[in-house]
């Protein structure tokens, strides 16, 4: 019971000096206001590959237009040019010396492994990390 929402009586005369009751709608609840981790929580959960962006909003009790608009900002945020990037690394546990197949790229100065088996979304969002932050 502490959501309670209260309301104003007023009234508004309609010209010939009776007042009648004028309807009153409550706004809607209050803005939240997400902080940044908590954003970047959602957004990277919504970036996922085969990700439901509107279960995702839905569990986070949000509305799914909101999620996009979110998604939308933090790509604009990576893509340009005066703003630093940060990629997470990745600790991966050395595999068995197989055929030792891999991909190199040189690129700004940098050498990019790709071994054997990386997905193409992996490699992708790899060389967008080194593009927003060259």
């Amino acid at each position: 019971m502490g959501d309670v929402t209260t309301f104003e009586s007023s009234f508004e005369s309609n010209g010939n000096g009776r007042a009648r009751p004028m309807e009153v709608i409550p706004a809607g609840r209050e803005r939240r206001q997400w902080t940044p981790e908590a954003k970047a929580r959602i957004i990277a959960e919504s970036m996922q590959v085969r990700a439901n962006v509107a279960e995702i909003a839905r569990r986070n009790d949000i509305l799914p237009q909101q999620l996009y608009a979110w998604r939308r900002e933090a790509r604009e945020r990576m893509e340009s040019d005066d703003a630093p990037a940060f990629v997470p690394p990745m600790v991966e546990e050395p595999k068995a010396q197989g055929n030792g197949a891999e991909i190199r790229i040189n690129i700004k100065g940098m050498t990019i492994r790709i071994p054997d088996g990386v997905t193409a979304d992996h490699i992708e969002r790899v060389l967008l990390a080194v593009q927003v932050s060259t």
